[in-house]
């Protein structure tokens, strides 16, 4: 089981994901009424706050108001359990969380346990949309029912130990022995993929790790060279550097990977073989070619331009998937200008992104439903309408959608969160 916990300044939204995202349920609440809105459940906490004001801020002002705990105990050890078994959980592990001692560590008396027993907060049990992994959040006041602040020093180290602590008691499999297990596989699983590629291709690497069940997620530079990635594996996710053999399967040295592994099972074909550059495209070029001298005729400002590189997406709504190529050019606008509205209810950065490419490539019923999930505004008048202007290029276009994604993801005006 793995434990995180961290403070956070922006409560209200943190208890807002943890109770209204779609299949929360929530688990049990503490020194708060049943059956409230998440609203009304941070308007509560807030006003303990504002009892106990002038003892939080006596020596600089309480910005970090909130404490965020995720709890994801593995798939095969929650099978079959009720509600009750995971209020019985979540009790467990604030009991252990209080108990754990890290005065020493943290040279404060005060760090020798919190009070999340005596302070306000509320579980809830979240289902993973693709893998239905199940894991608890819990959000807490970060001051008890005193006035007293809750120890936030060393906070990871307290949230891992109490997992520990109750993976031990129950039987279950330690945290870093899963680590490695996954790890372990995920680098057999990419392996495996490699030794069934006819030359290495990034589309063709991410689509069959996604075939395998893992979700996949690459980065890449102004150039569209990919520079990282990160499997994901359940609730766990592991860069490009965990997995593999002395960093093996990392983006510098994956394709020399591949070609390692291509040249044991066809040696035969070892002069003949195709290699990576560094775009992730096939390159059968055993030595460097000389430049080309440019003739009078390209000196001379005709030089035929070179093609556009090309950024291969595949978004995923609703159990649909989109696949569309975009100009890195115009995918770089729309990473970039994308902007994350103040008002959200549980969008990411992400979601707005692909919500401006699909509006990009004209997607728009796709990009409406991707808004909508997230708790957005969606269509209604803002969309209609919508289209590109005749004279409109792709820069401009693109800078529209990314506008209008944001928009999109506002959180509406009125009938949420009552």
């Amino acid at each position: 089981m793995v434990g995180k916990a961290t403070v956070i300044t922006h409560g209200s939204n943190a208890v807002r994901y943890s109770a209204d995202k779609e299949k929360a349920e929530i688990v049990k609440v503490n020194h708060l009424p049943d059956n409230i809105s998440s609203s009304a459940m941070w308007t509560r906490m807030m006003a303990l706050q504002q009892k106990y004001k002038e003892k939080l801020n006596r020596h600089r002002p309480f910005k970090n108001t909130s404490i965020r705990i995720e709890l994801s105990p593995a798939k095969e050890e929650t099978e079959g359990w009720t509600m009750a078994d995971w209020a019985e959980l979540a009790g467990e592990y604030i009991r252990e969380f209080d108990s754990i001692d890290l005065s020493e560590k943290a040279k404060r008396e005060n760090a020798r346990h919190t009070n999340l027993q005596n302070s306000q907060y509320v579980v809830s049990l979240h289902h993973d949309s693709k893998g239905q992994i199940l894991h608890l959040h819990i959000n807490a006041n970060r001051i008890d029912m005193e006035g007293n602040v809750n120890d936030a020093h060393f906070i990871h180290d307290r949230a891992m130990m109490a997992a520990n602590k109750i993976t031990e008691r129950r039987g279950w499999v330690q945290a870093e022995t899963k680590r490695k297990w996954n790890i372990s596989q995920i680098t057999d699983d990419c392996i495996s993929i490699l030794r069934g590629m006819d030359y290495f291709d990034w589309n063709i690497y991410e689509a069959r790790l996604k075939d395998k069940g893992y979700g996949v997620m690459l980065k890449r530079d102004s150039y569209g060279k990919v520079v990282g990635y990160s499997v994901r594996r359940g609730n766990s996710t592991y860069k490009s550097s965990d997995i593999g053999h002395s960093r093996n399967l990392t983006p510098s040295r994956i394709g020399r990977t591949w070609l390692r592994l291509y040249v044991d099972q066809y040696p035969e074909k070892a002069l003949h073989i195709q290699s990576v550059n560094p775009t992730g495209t096939r390159s059968s070029a055993p030595k460097p070619a000389r430049p080309v001298q440019p003739n009078r005729q390209q000196a001379a400002g005709s030089i035929t331009a070179p093609k556009a590189i090309k950024c291969h997406h595949d978004i995923e709504v609703e159990g649909k998937r989109y696949s569309f190529d975009i100009p890195q050019e115009v995918e770089s606008i729309l990473l970039k200008e994308t902007a994350m509205p103040d008002d959200v209810l549980w969008s990411t950065l992400e979601d707005v992104q692909h919500t401006a490419m699909l509006l990009f490539v004209n997607y728009l019923d796709a990009a409406t439903t991707l808004s909508d999930s997230c708790g957005g505004g969606g269509g209604g008048s803002d969309t209609s309408g919508w289209g590109r202007d005749d004279n409109e290029d792709d820069i401009e276009w693109a800078r529209r959608c990314a506008r209008m994604a944001s928009r999109m993801h506002r959180r509406p005006s009125r009938g949420i969160g009552r």
